[in-house]
C-alpha cells in the first residue's frame, strides 16, 4: 500500500478529531493481510557488504524488508491490531571461512524398505554436499554420525563405535528382499535373532555382533574427515587403499558372509546390474569412486529411530575442548538427515543400561508392573518378557511423545550460545507420523522445526520429488552456511489519541510465528493442557519480548522488538509480529469517524545492518534510524451522553486538551455536557478535580470544584461550563479531570496544562518626592523571569543632586501583577 495520505474530514476544532493528531487520513483499505493493500512497505533498502564483489566491498539492494499495517475494530471500546513483518538481508563472506559440520544421518530399515532409494540418495546427497564445501573451503571438516536405535560413534582412529549386544534388536540382515540391505558396501550377513529369555537372546546375538564387527564401514574413518584424507593438493583422488586391505584381508577369509551384497561385484571388478545400479554412489557405477564415495557407501542400517542418540553424540563431540575450529555459531553445524519420526528415547534413570553376555530377564524387567523398562530405551509395555518387545512392536503413544520431545531437549542444548553453540539443521526425506498414534505428519514436522535453529532450516525432500529432490534440497539447505543473513532491528512506537480515547491497562499482547513456527514472549509460561486455545504441541520458541503495561506511558505504546527475522534467521526466513491492545472512550469520544491515534506520532522505527569486515560475521548498524508510519485506524463511538473539557489562554479560544502556558497567567477553562438523545437528560454531579493524574485520583480528590448538581441538559443540546486559574510559580503540570455522574456510571474527560516559565517587563520611576514629578526619564526593564521578585536596592541610582529618600514597595512581585516600582528623591 502507498502512503495516500489525505486531509481528514473530520479533524479540527469543532470537528470530530482534535486538530493536532495528525491532521490526514491513510485509512486501510482492506482486512486481508493477503492483500498488499494491507501493509505499508518500506521500499528500497541499501547496505553495504564487505565480502560482495570477492571482498572488495560494494552496495546491496533489497525491496520490501518490513511490512506494518494497523487496524482497530469495536465502537467506545476497541480493540487495536499492529502488524509487523520482517524479512531478512544476506551478506557475503570473503574469502569463505571454513566449517565444522556433523551429518547425524538416519539409517534405519525404512529408508531402504519396498525398494526405497531414499538410502542411496540421501548418501549420494551427503557425497555431493561435502564436495561443494569443500570446493568452498577445503579446511571444513566433516564429521558423520550414524544412528537408529542408538547412535553408531565415529571413532578418531577410525571405525564406528556401537553397543552391538545392547542394540542388536530386530537386525533383519539379508542380502536379498525389499530392503535392498546389500547396497551398503561390505555389510556382512546376519540373521534375524530370536529367543524365548535375555541369556538365550545374548547367546544366539554375541555371534552375529563378532559378525557386523567385521564388516567394510568399521574399517573408515568418519570422524573429522579432512580434504586433505580424500584429495591430494592438487585435488587428484587419492587411492582407496582401506578398500583393497579390506578385500584382501577379510573379505576373502569368507566371501560368503557377503553373499548378494553390492563387494561381490566390486571384489570381482565386474559391473553393477542395472538392478543395483540405482543404489550405488553414481549412476554410472563404483570404478572411480574416491575414498569419500566408498565411506559413505560402506555406511551401515539399523532398526529403529532414536534422534535423541544421534544429537547427543553431535552435542558431545561439539562440547570436547579442541573438536572444532572455532567459537562462532554461525561456522559450527549439525545436520540432521531423517525419513522418520523419532519412536526411542534414552530412559534418563538408566542412561548407561545395556544388554549385555551376562544379562538376565530381571536385568531388565521394571520394578513396577507397566512402569518403564530399565533397558537404556524407554520401553514401556506389559508384554510378559522383554524379547516379545524388542522382537516385534510399534511404540506406544507415551513413547513417541517423550521421543520427539527428548530430540528437542538435546537440540535445545546443541542450539544454545551458552552450551553446544551450534547451528542446526534437518533435512526430512518424506517424513510421516506413526498411525495410529498422538500425531499427525504436520505435528511431526513442526516438531522438527523446532528442532532446527529456525523453522526454515528444516527442508522437506521427497525421493522422487521433481521440486524437491534429496540431493537438490541437501544442497539448498547447506547454502545457508555459507551466506550471512542479517535483519532488521525495529521498534514500535504506538501514540494513543489521548484526547478520545485511553488504554485499558493489562491489555496489552504480543504474539508472532517464524517460519511458520508459533512463538511466545520470553518469560511466558509453556501451555501444556491440549485443551488450551493457543496450545501447540510444540513448545514455542521464547523469541518475543516481554510487554506489559510498562511499556505504555503516557498514552505512548513502545516496544523494542530488536533483530526482526530473530536471529538466527536464514534467506527464507520471515517473521510476524502482532501487537494488540483494548482502548476505551473517554468521555469526549462522539463521532463515527475517530482516530485511535496521532497520526503523525505512530509508526516503526528502524535500522539497517552493514557488513564491514568481509570475513567474519560481525553486522553493523551505525546508519541513521529510518520511520515508517501506520495507517489511521478509525472506529465509530456514538453514545448517548459526553464530557468534553478544553482550556485556552482566553475566554474566546478554549479549545485545547493541553496547553503551554507561562507562569504567572490565567487559564480558562471550558467543560461540555452533551446531550445526544430524543430526550431531557439529567445528571447528579458535574465536578472538576484539579491536580489529578487519573480518574481514581478525580473520584477521591478532596479538592473538587463542583461545576452542577442535578444538572439537566435538553435533548440533543450541550450546556457549558467556564472558569478559570492563574497560575504561579509553584506549578509545573497541573492535570485535570470534569467528571460527570450520569444513570448508567461516570464519563470523564481531561486537559492538562505545562506551566513555562514566563517573562515580564517592568518600569522604574525616579520622582521628586516633594512634587511627585519625574526628575528623570523612566526605566524600562524587559525579558525578566515573571517569578522574579524585584528588590529596590537593585533598582535605586545616583543621579547628580538628588538624594534617594525611599520608595513605593520594598519589592516588586512581578507574578502578583507589580510592574512600577516608584523610587522618591530630594534635593541635597
Amino acid at each position: 500500500m502507498s502512503e495516500n495520505k489525505i486531509p481528514c474530514p473530520f479533524q479540527g476544532p469543532g470537528q470530530q478529531n482534535p486538530e493536532f493528531i495528525g491532521g490526514y487520513d491513510m485509512i486501510r483499505p482492506t482486512d486481508d493481510p493477503r492483500e498488499s493493500d494491507y501493509w505499508i512497505s518500506s521500499g528500497e533498502t541499501v547496505v553495504y557488504d564487505a565480502g560482495e564483489n570477492m571482498g572488495s566491498g560494494g552496495n546491496l539492494h533489497f525491496s520490501d524488508r518490513l511490512r506494518i499495517s494497523k487496524g482497530a475494530v469495536g465502537g467506545c471500546t476497541g480493540t487495536v491490531t499492529l502488524d509487523i513483518e520482517g524479512n531478512p538481508l544476506m551478506y557475503s563472506y570473503y574469502p569463505p571461512h571454513s566449517l565444522d559440520i556433523i551429518f547425524v544421518l538416519d539409517v534405519t530399515a525404512s529408508m531402504m524398505s519396498g525398494g526405497s532409494r531414499k538410502m542411496a540418495l540421501a548418501k549420494r546427497a551427503l557425497i555431493q554436499t561435502i564436495e561443494m564445501l569443500w570446493q568452498k573451503n577445503r579446511e571444513t571438516v566433516i564429521t558423520i554420525i550414524p544412528f537408529a536405535r542408538d547412535a553408531y560413534i565415529p571413532q578418531p582412529e577410525g571405525g564406528l563405535s556401537y553397543n552391538y549386544l545392547g542394540t542388536l534388536f530386530t537386525w533383519r540382515r539379508s542380502t536379498t528382499g525389499g530392503n535392498m540391505i546389500g547396497q551398503i558396501l561390505g555389510y556382512r550377513n546376519g540373521s534375524y535373532v530370536s529367543a524365548t529369555d535375555i541369556p538365550a537372546y545374548m547367546q544366539s546375538s554375541g555371534p552375529i555382533a563378532a559378525s557386523a564387527e567385521l564388516s567394510l564401514y568399521n574399517y573408515y574413518n568418519y570422524y573429522k574427515i579432512r580434504y586433505s584424507d580424500i584429495y591430494n593438493a592438487d585435488g587428484s583422488p587419492k587411492p582407496d587403499t582401506v578398500l583393497e586391505d579390506y578385500l584382501a584381508s577379510v573379505y576373502a577369509q569368507d566371501p560368503q558372509a557377503y553373499t548378494g551384497n553390492f563387494i561381490e561385484a566390486v571384489a570381482d571388478n565386474r559391473e553393477l546390474t542395472p538392478a543395483q545400479l540405482p543404489y550405488s554412489m553414481h549412476d554410472n557405477g563404483y570404478q572411480n569412486n574416491t575414498i569419500l564415495d566408498n565411506l559413505i557407501w560402506a555406511i551401515p542400517y539399523g532398526e529403529d529411530t532414536n534422534t535423541e542418540a544421534g544429537l547427543m553424540e553431535a552435542y558431545n563431540f561439539f562440547k570436547t575442548p579442541g573438536f572444532a575450529q572455532s567459537e562462532d555459531i554461525l561456522r559450527r553445524a549439525v545436520i540432521l538427515i531423517t525419513d522418520g519420526q523419532a519412536n526411542r528415547s534414552v530412559n534418563p534413570a538408566y542412561s548407561q543400561i545395556y544388554a549385555q553376555p551376562d544379562s538376565v530377564d530381571s536385568d531388565f524387567f521394571p520394578d513396577i508392573p507397566g512402569g518403564p523398562w530399565r533397558y537404556f530405551m524407554y520401553l514401556q509395555q506389559t508384554l510378559p518378557n522383554l524379547i516379545s518387545e524388542i522382537g516385534n512392536r510399534s511404540a506406544t503413544y507415551d513413547e513417541l511423545i517423550l521421543a520427539l520431545q527428548r530430540a528437542w531437549q538435546i537440540s535445545e542444548k546443541l542450539k544454545d550460545s551458552k552450551d553446544g553453540n551450534t547451528s542446526v539443521f534437518v533435512l526430512g526425506i518424506e517424513i510421516g507420523a506413526q498411525t495410529p498414534g498422538p500425531y499427525t505428519k504436520e505435528d511431526v514436522l513442526d516438531i522438527m522445526r523446532t528442532i532446527a535453529t529456525t523453522g526454515s532450516y528444516l527442508h522437506e525432500a521427497a525421493e522422487n520429488g521433481s521440486e524437491n529432490p534429496i540431493i537438490e534440497e541437501l544442497e539448498r539447505l547447506v547454502k545457508n552456511l555459507l551466506v550471512l543473513t542479517g535483519s532488521l532491528r525495529v521498534t514500535i512506537t504506538d501514540t494513543i489519541n489521548t484526547a478520545l480515547f485511553d488504554y485499558v491497562p493489562g491489555s496489552l499482547r504480543i504474539s508472532g510465528t517464524q517460519d511458520g513456527i508459533k512463538l511466545k514472549s520470553k518469560s511466558a509460561p509453556d501451555i501444556t493442557d491440549p485443551s488450551a486455545p493457543d496450545y501447540t504441541v510444540y513448545q514455542k520458541p521464547a523469541l518475543l519480548p516481554d510487554v506489559s503495561d510498562g511499556n505504555v506511558a503516557g498514552g505512548v505504546i513502545t516496544v523494542d522488538l530488536g533483530a526482526v527475522p530473530f536471529p538466527i534467521a536464514s534467506s527464507d526466513s520471515q517473521a510476524k509480529v502482532r501487537l494488540m491492545y483494548e482502548i476505551k472512550g473517554k468521555g469526549s469520544a462522539y463521532g463515527t469517524h475517530l482516530h485511535t491515534d496521532n497520526d503523525g506520532e505512530t509508526y516503526a522505527s528502524y535500522s539497517e545492518p552493514s557488513h564491514l569486515t568481509a570475513d567474519n560475521s560481525d553486522l553493523t548498524y551505525s546508519d541513521p534510524l529510518r520511520s515508517l508510519y501506520f495507517q489511521t485506524p478509525v472506529v465509530s463511538c456514538c453514545p448517548a451522553y459526553t464530557v468534553e473539557k478544553f482550556v485556552g489562554i482566553s475566554p474566546e479560544n478554549t479549545k485545547y486538551k493541553s496547553l503551554k502556558i507561562p507562569a504567572c497567567q490565567t487559564a480558562f477553562y471550558r467543560v461540555a455536557v452533551g446531550n445526544h438523545t430524543d430526550s431531557e437528560a439529567a445528571f447528579p454531579l458535574l465536578y472538576e478535580a484539579a491536580g489529578a493524574a487519573t480518574l481514581e485520583e478525580a473520584i477521591h480528590s478532596t479538592d473538587r470544584r463542583i461545576l452542577a448538581e442535578n444538572l439537566t441538559v435538553p435533548a440533543n443540546s450541550v450546556r457549558e461550563f467556564t472558569f478559570q486559574y492563574k497560575t504561579d510559580c509553584c506549578d509545573h503540570i497541573i492535570p485535570d479531570f470534569a467528571v460527570l455522574e450520569t444513570p448508567s456510571g461516570l464519563l470523564y474527560d481531561n486537559a492538562s496544562i505545562e506551566v513555562q516559565d514566563g517573562f515580564a517587563s517592568y518600569v522604574i520611576q525616579y520622582l521628586n518626592r516633594r512634587t511627585g514629578r519625574r526628575i528623570c526619564p523612566d526605566k524600562l526593564v524587559e525579558n525578566v523571569s515573571a517569578c522574579t521578585k524585584i528588590p529596590v536596592c537593585r533598582c535605586v541610582r545616583r543621579i547628580p543632586c538628588w538624594r534617594y529618600v525611599g520608595a513605593s514597595a520594598c519589592c516588586l512581585d512581578l507574578c502578583k501583577g507589580d510592574n512600577v516600582l516608584k523610587l522618591y528623591y530630594v534635593h541635597r
